[in-house]
Parts: C-alpha cells; sequence; structure tokens
C-alpha cells in the first residue's frame, strides 16, 4: 500500500494528493480485516507498529476531512447550502442504515431461530458480511443496504426545501446528478465508519472518547462526514 501511494503521490496533480492520501490511510486500517490478513497482535513490536499507524491514520483521517469541510464552507456564496447538503445526506444515510439494519436483524433473527441451528450461521455468512463484522460485530448487510438506499433519497430532497428560493436554478441538479451524488456520499460515509471502527476495534475499545458518552465519542460523531466531504468537494469541482 505505501509504495502504490508512493507511486500515485508522482504521477498525481497536486488537486488529488489529499484524496490519495486518505483513500491509502482507510486502505491500511481495512486491510487487516480482510478474511486472508486476519490476525492478532501478539508482541510489543506489533502493538507498537499498530499504534503508530493509528496515528498516521488519524493525522490524515482528520486533518483532511476537516480541511474539505472548510473549503466546502468557503467555496462559494452557496456554502452554507453546500454545508447543509453534505450534513444531511451522511446523517440520514446514517439514520437509514441504523433503523433499517435494527429493523431487519431482529426479523432475520427470529426466522433463523425457527429455521436453522446457530452453527449453521457462520458458515453462511459472505465475504462482505465477514468483513464488517470482523470491523463491528453489530454490523450487517440490511444496514449497509439501508445507507446505500437512504443517501440518493436524501441527495433528491434536499434541494426542495430550497424551492422558492432564487438561488435554486444555481445550485440545483438534475435528479440523476443528485441521486448519484446521494449514493457517493453514502458509500464514502459507510468507508469512513468502517475505518474509524477499524481503529477502535483493533485498538479493543469501545469508544473513540468519552467527551460524547453514549454517542462513542466525538469522533464517531465525524467519521461518516470527514470522507464524505472529500467526496463533496471534488463533486463540487466537477
Amino acid at each position: 500500500v505505501f509504495s502504490i501511494a508512493s507511486f500515485l503521490i508522482t504521477i498525481l496533480p497536486p488537486a488529488l494528493l489529499p484524496l490519495a492520501l486518505m483513500a491509502s490511510g482507510i486502505l491500511l486500517r481495512l486491510l487487516p480485516h480482510l478474511p486472508m490478513c486476519q490476525t492478532k497482535v501478539k508482541s510489543s513490536a506489533e502493538y507498537i507498529y499498530l499504534t503508530i499507524q493509528h496515528y498516521q491514520f488519524g493525522l490524515l483521517y482528520l486533518s483532511i476531512g476537516f480541511h474539505f469541510i472548510l473549503r466546502i464552507a468557503v467555496s462559494d456564496n452557496r456554502g452554507a447550502y453546500h454545508i447543509g447538503n453534505l450534513l444531511f445526506v451522511v446523517w440520514m444515510s446514517d439514520t437509514g442504515a441504523l433503523v433499517f439494519g435494527r429493523v431487519m436483524k431482529s426479523t432475520t433473527t427470529r426466522q433463523q431461530q425457527q429455521n436453522q441451528a446457530e452453527s449453521n450461521q457462520h458458515n453462511q455468512k459472505g465475504f462482505i458480511l465477514e468483513c464488517l463484522q470482523s470491523i463491528s460485530p453489530g454490523k450487517t448487510m440490511y444496514g449497509l443496504f439501508g445507507a446505500i438506499i437512504t443517501g440518493p433519497i436524501s441527495a433528491i430532497l434536499y434541494p426542495m426545501a430550497f424551492a422558492s428560493s432564487n438561488e435554486l436554478s444555481e445550485v440545483d441538479n438534475p435528479l440523476a446528478q443528485r441521486a448519484m451524488l446521494g449514493f457517493m456520499l453514502a458509500i464514502a460515509g459507510i468507508i469512513g465508519d468502517l475505518a474509524e471502527s477499524s481503529v477502535k476495534r483493533l485498538s479493543t475499545k469501545k469508544d473513540s472518547g468519552k467527551l460524547l458518552p453514549g454517542h462513542g465519542g466525538v469522533v464517531d460523531r465525524f467519521d461518516s462526514l470527514l470522507s464524505s466531504a472529500v467526496v463533496y468537494y471534488y463533486w463540487m469541482s466537477v
């Protein structure tokens, strides 16, 4: 991954370097959760190396993510509109994943208890689900689909709140473009959430901090937003 990132840095335009750095940091966080890469930290040297990775990821993720949030806010005289759009789509996508995942999980759990033995459930896990649950046991494919469905719907609905604004013609986009934006933000939010959850999982910590009890810490409130902000900024620039 470091070799690929170093190669990309030499050939990519300077404007794309932050995107490449964040992508490489997220990739490094998710690689240990692939079935063929899953190992337990056994020595103090491995623990130190893992800690260094966490700090490197944190510096890249937080600094680049908040940098692009600020870039979106001051991009033009419609910065508030764009920030509101980003927040609405990302938070609604997170909510859709939570609600849809819990509802479907409770339904399927009852069905599995009636029709299958518990010993057979692990054998039916797919590759994606196994990776998701190695990062966070509460993650489900239903939650993933819920986020992907809610994201485009939210991106379509948000501009409707400005239907009476004179600036709508300047900020509005065709329906297909809005849906595509919502889809990309939902995917980026999922990846950002998994990357941050990976740090907690590998560190054997439940929360990223104690400042917001019950919410998983401050970083948990921004994990999806930081990665989505990068996508939103480049979408604005196209």
